[in-house]
């Protein structure tokens, strides 16, 4: 199933996380001390470079320099980072200990790098009660230019629920539903933070939960994927998503279409902007 979870330490240097278990979507952290650098070439692929903690200075072979950061930490403060096109080399400098996300996914045509500060990033409510939480748009349609890569965060108090109601993008439909891959890295207020994803799909084929503590990917290539955040801490996750139409659409599962509806709400996944 290209559903899951992967655990491994986040060392110094490059850690590959989603590294083949999706048809698109890669995705890795690259941690580096303050005066450390880090090069890699995009190839046939576009790249988005998000800064979780820290400060980095930022640059392609063409420019220009950008300072992503400082950043404490990424619950109460907004990301910055690069959305990076094909045939590009990107080069990261560390000027304090940083936390670096980078995303990839293939790329048909050469589209313009976007560099995004954190000022720049639109932040907005979502849902209700014990699954209320924040959800930021880093690089989306409305403000970067690419071929599949879309970028978000979300940030889900103690006790509360992500990704309600429970929604897939498995299937093109007109109007209703995206096909695209999913990735979430996963970082905890705490040490003691921990969360729960159930990934499941319509037919019962797909019935299994993971457990999260920071520093997990989770990845999702079909089927419903809601999170839980227990009492111990803050959740924020950090949302890859690869799709041909770079948009962002759901379908929400019908047995849990009435927590939006009983609210007077329409489904906040029918076109994300």
């Amino acid at each position: 199933m290209a559903c899951g979870r992967v655990r491994k330490p986040l060392d110094t240097g490059w850690t590959p996380l989603v590294d083949g278990q999706l048809a698109n979507l890669r995705v890795g952290v690259l941690r580096l001390g303050a005066g450390e650098t880090h090069a890699f070439g995009t190839g046939e692929r576009e790249c988005a470079v998000v800064l979780v903690r820290g400060h980095c200075a930022m640059t392609t072979v063409d420019g220009p320099d950008f300072e992503s950061g400082p950043r404490p930490d990424p619950f109460e403060h907004k990301p910055s980072g690069a959305f990076v096109s094909r045939d590009e080399t990107v080069r990261v400098v560390a000027r304090e200990d940083s936390l670096v996300a980078v995303a990839s996914a293939p790329a048909e045509r050469k589209t313009a790098n976007t560099w995004m500060s954190s000022d720049d990033v639109r932040q907005v409510e979502r849902g209700e009660g014990a699954w209320g939480r924040s959800v930021r748009f880093v690089f989306w349609p409305d403000n970067s230019e690419g071929n599949m890569l879309l970028v978000g965060e979300t940030v889900t108090p103690p006790g509360h629920w992500s990704t309600m109601p429970p929604h897939r993008h498995d299937v093109y439909t007109e109007g209703e539903e995206m096909s695209y891959e999913e990735a979430y890295l996963l970082q905890f207020s705490r040490p003691q933070g921990f969360g729960l994803i159930w990934q499941f799909d319509d037919d019962g084929e797909m019935d299994q939960a993971f457990s999260l503590r920071d520093g997990d990917a989770a990845y999702m290539g079909e089927g419903y994927h809601p999170v839980s955040c227990s009492p111990a801490a803050t959740l924020y996750h950090l949302t890859f998503m690869a799709g041909p139409r770079r948009l962002s659409q759901a379908r929400l599962h019908p047995d849990y279409r009435f927590l939006v509806e009983e609210q007077g709400m329409a489904n906040p996944y029918a076109n994300q902007k």
